[in-house]
């Protein structure tokens, strides 16, 4: 399920399947895609809107998630991307947000790409990264997607989607105009 749009417009373009993928394999794009928060609102009270909040809310509702008794994972995972608290807060500093931004799609793109970027996607493309090191890369990110081995990273968790099927978005990717480094987004 694409969210945005993909083609020339897209300046995600190339990390567009990627994107998609990891939105899928997130189980978030069977919900509320980019207002999603772990296990569907269950340690938010329920859905949240979450495009429409600053990365400061954004923050102090993550902080809510995790003095949640009944959040066992111990996990403020939230959007498109799960993104937990401590990996938005060091992105923020990375990037020099100021809190005041909003968290709507657009910036969930972007801060995906960036982790993307931090994992070496833009290496791979650039042809200075190997597959496998990447997929395991990208595994430790991202618990819902498998290491090359199709295993998954994190005891406990289970890959969302396959090997072949991750493969396949990367190659995609590479068939699309080529981006500005992930990186520094």
């Amino acid at each position: 399920m694409t969210n945005a749009p993909a083609g020339a417009g897209d300046r995600y373009a190339a990390y567009r399947p990627m994107l998609d993928l990891i939105g899928k394999s997130e189980g978030t794009d069977k919900g509320d895609s980019y207002n999603e928060t772990l296990n569907y609102g269950a340690y938010t009270g329920g859905d949240v809107d979450l495009v429409s909040m600053t990365l400061d809310q954004i923050d102090a509702l993550q902080t809510k998630m995790l003095a949640n008794r009944k959040n066992k994972l111990k996990s403020p995972a939230l959007g498109r991307y799960q993104i937990i608290r401590t990996t938005l807060r060091t992105m923020r500093q990375q990037l020099g947000l100021t809190g005041r931004e909003k968290f709507d799609a657009d910036m969930q793109d972007r801060l995906a790409c960036y982790l993307l970027g931090q994992r070496g996607i833009d290496k791979w493309l650039a042809g200075r990264l190997k597959l496998d090191t990447l997929i395991g890369n990208l595994a430790m990110e991202w618990a819902s997607l498998p290491k090359p081995n199709g295993k998954e990273h994190y005891e406990g968790q289970n890959a969302g989607v396959s090997v072949s099927m991750v493969k396949a978005a990367l190659a995609e990717g590479r068939q699309a105009p080529c981006p500005k480094p992930a990186e520094g987004r």
